[in-house]
């Protein structure tokens, strides 16, 4: 299992805004938002911190990381097109994009889950802590990492492997298309299908309860549970 840290302080000074804005907003910097905004963010050069609710969508531009505290809300979409990471640890209703090196972390808090869909193309991890309902797609050098319960469809297509955990579940299909592995020590509801030159390994607490499919050069380490059929090319 991996450590996550979710960020709550910061070197750099910070704005903070308490009152309700109606309009869209461009920021540069370092910003915390702990009231009511309803509007869309544009952040470029820093890390916006929701300690509050957002009912608007999120860009951030160059360094810089979108951080939602637990308790804190966001209606809207999020998008990170620099080097920083998305980590969530509230409640988001929206989609979340990555397209720089960041990583997208689903926190394991109380209150942390996500209604929507989490594209990754940089090379960052996906790493679900938490409560997440929606499809996943990698397509770079990271991760996908489901430690919590997680309702879609794992698309995996650059070299990074796809990881469940002890204890995690994930009720859908599971499609890795590169270098990496599917690694099984939780449980999928759905098939898994592996279809370059890595390997699917169920572990002695895996379970799969679809079908297990390899149709390149690697092989199927089955030491778990598999409900389906196991076909290998």
């Amino acid at each position: 299992m991996r450590n996550i840290t979710i960020i709550t302080t910061f070197a750099t000074a910070f704005t903070v805004a308490t009152s309700v804005h109606a309009n869209d907003l461009e920021l540069v910097g370092d910003h915390t938002f702990s009231g009511d905004t309803d509007g869309n963010i544009k952040i470029s050069d820093g890390t916006l911190t929701v300690a509050g609710q957002i009912d608007g969508n999120i860009e951030q531009f160059g360094n810089g990381s979108v951080v939602i505290l637990d308790g804190a809300s966001v209606d809207g979409n999020i998008k990170e097109f620099g080097p920083g990471d998305v980590t969530q640890a509230g409640n988001l209703d929206g989609n979340i994009e990555e397209e720089g090196d960041g990583s997208i972390t689903i926190a394991p808090t109380a209150g942390s889950s996500l209604d929507g869909n989490i594209s990754e193309e940089g090379a960052g991890d996906v790493i679900i802590g938490g409560n997440f309902d929606g499809n996943i797609s990698e397509k770079d050098d990271g991760g996908v990492f489901v430690e919590g319960n997680y309702d879609g469809v794992i698309l995996e297509e650059g070299s990074g492997s796809v990881n469940i955990e002890t204890g995690a579940s994930s009720d859908g299909d599971v499609t890795e298309k590169d270098g990496g592995d599917v690694v099984v020590r939780g449980e999928i509801g759905g098939n898994v299908e592996e279809s370059s030159d890595g390997n699917v390994i169920i572990d002695t607490t895996g379970i799969v309860y679809g079908n297990v499919t390899e149709k390149d050069d690697g092989t199927v380490f089955n030491y778990g549970m598999v409900y389906g059929n196991i076909f290998e090319d």
